[in-house]
């Protein structure tokens, strides 16, 4: 079975800072298209801005999933409990999806 530890704590500090930071790129981005639509800025340029911030969203998704893998996966595979396997692959194929 997981160690409580590993479930309790699935982001090492580094990761949570490295993590906060992008999030907090993305919410300023978002809050920038809503300036961009309130003063009729081009769609093009505000469909430039939503390219980036899809970007944005896409590397976070990446940071949190190489996470998952470094501190998670290894130790889910060792148990062998085919539970815990079932739950890791289920998360695996959506982040697969996307």
């Amino acid at each position: 079975m997981m160690s409580e530890a590993a479930e309790a704590n699935p982001y090492c500090e580094e990761v949570r800072r490295d993590l906060h930071g992008r999030l907090s790129k993305a919410e300023g981005q978002l809050r920038g298209v809503g300036r961009m639509i309130d003063d009729q800025r081009p769609v093009g340029e505000v469909l430039q801005q939503l390219a980036s911030i899809r970007s944005a969203v896409k590397g976070i998704t990446k940071a949190v999933m190489r996470s998952y893998l470094e501190r998670r996966a290894v130790e889910i595979v060792k148990t062998g409990d085919p539970k815990a396997i079932d739950a890791m692959l289920e998360t695996l194929i959506k982040f697969v999806k996307e």
